[in-house]
């Protein structure tokens, strides 16, 4: 049997996380010969979530004793635990995993897959760490890109191509198959004072790579084209760009329109009930989100960045358009709202690309043989 770890820094319950515990669960209930660990740093707390997720579909997670400022010790915790636990391969997940957990898994002498979500470069500091593990990327065993466009970028800052391998992220449509509730409607209504004909829903963390100003700007430009047009936006995330962004909002007198609700753990419950989803990210790696979206049956409009492309056929499954373009996001909000047919055609052929394209168990199945084959090359540095 493999004993594999799943080593992360978890500081909510997120789309990365998603993919850790769908891995596991499909793995298990293919009844692979893999024993499945989940490590995590403390993250301030912040991985309780995860932890309690687990719980919840019935597998374990360790909370490590030691985080920042304190690496030595943490990578002394991670030396111990692989060593006790009989680990044979580290899936390292997040910059600071990926960072230790090599090293850790290069002193107890097993392979490490990295995986690699993709790069923001919203400030100086996560800048540096991205540059950090743009060099861990290189020495890794394999570095796993959760899409073309991000397994691109990888190789273009020298990490060989025979160390890359591209494995998408998946959807579990249990999520959205249960008894429809329809006060999770009457919700999204309840943050207008007039109830919009259409609700549009976007999610995500309020930083820079989203793109959420350039969502305003858009919507700004709907507003003042086709006054006519009654839809809301309700935008579910939190980040250090919530007060910038409502001084956007409410300059642009879209307080009446535009409502940023914060972080909800049911987005899933949500979701089915958006008339319209919208993803306006200046970059991305493969997001969960748009994926989840179609699997609701809800039709996507989505900016063409990284992964994205892969998820969404625009014109057939979507509509996808640049990045960083106002007026096209405006245009794309337009012809959606004002095409019904569109619409539904998009939610039914995009809900269908996701079932079958997308689904956990071909994730869980080339994580089973990636992890086989590295494990079999017998490549131990002890």
């Amino acid at each position: 049997m493999l004993k594999v770890v799943h080593l992360t820094a978890s500081p909510f319950f997120g789309g990365p996380e998603r993919v850790i515990l769908d891995v596991i669960r499909t793995q298990s209930e293919l009844k692979f010969d893999i024993e499945n660990r989940v490590l995590s740093f403390r993250e301030q707390g912040g991985c309780e979530a995860l932890i309690h997720e687990l719980s919840q579909a019935g597998f374990n997670g360790t909370i490590l004793e030691h985080d920042m400022p304190h690496l030595v010790a943490a990578y002394k915790d991670l030396v111990h635990f692989f060593r006790c636990e009989k680990t044979n391969l580290v899936c390292a997940h997040g910059h600071k995993s990926r960072l230790l957990g090599w090293l850790a898994a290069y002193r107890v002498g097993i392979p490490v897959v990295g995986v690699s979500h993709g790069w923001t470069w919203q400030d100086w500091k996560t800048s540096l760490y991205e540059r950090l593990d743009q060099w861990v990327h290189h020495r890794m065993d394999k570095v796993v890109c959760v899409s073309q466009g991000q397994a691109d970028k990888v190789i273009r800052t020298g990490t060989p191509k025979k160390n890359v391998t591209v494995i998408h992220n998946a959807i579990n449509p249990l999520r959205f198959s249960e008894t429809p509730d329809f006060g999770y409607r009457q919700q999204l209504q309840g943050f207008f004072g007039t109830v919009p004909k259409w609700i549009i829903g976007a999610a995500g963390r309020l930083s820079p790579e989203k793109g959420f100003d350039i969502l305003v700007e858009a919507v700004r430009h709907v507003v003042e084209e086709t006054p006519e047009l009654s839809f809301g936006i309700v935008l579910f995330g939190e980040g250090f760009l919530r007060e910038s962004l409502q001084n956007q909002i409410d300059h642009a007198g879209l307080a009446n329109r535009f409502k940023m609700v914060g972080f909800t753990p049911e987005l899933d419950k949500f979701l089915p009930y958006f008339d319209l989803f919208v993803q306006s990210s200046r970059t991305e790696g493969f997001p969960c989100v748009n994926l989840e979206a179609m699997a609701a049956g809800v039709p996507v409009l989505a900016t063409a960045v990284g992964g994205v492309p892969e998820q969404i056929i625009s014109g057939e499954t979507g509509l996808l358009v640049p990045p960083n373009d106002p007026i096209s996001l405006a245009t794309g909000l337009r012809q959606l709202l004002e095409n019904e047919a569109l619409r539904r055609l998009f939610a039914e052929q995009g809900k269908q690309k996701t079932l079958t394209e997308f689904t956990c168990q071909k994730q869980a199945e080339k994580y089973w043989e990636l992890f086989q084959c590295l494990c079999s090359l017998n490549r131990y540095r002890q």
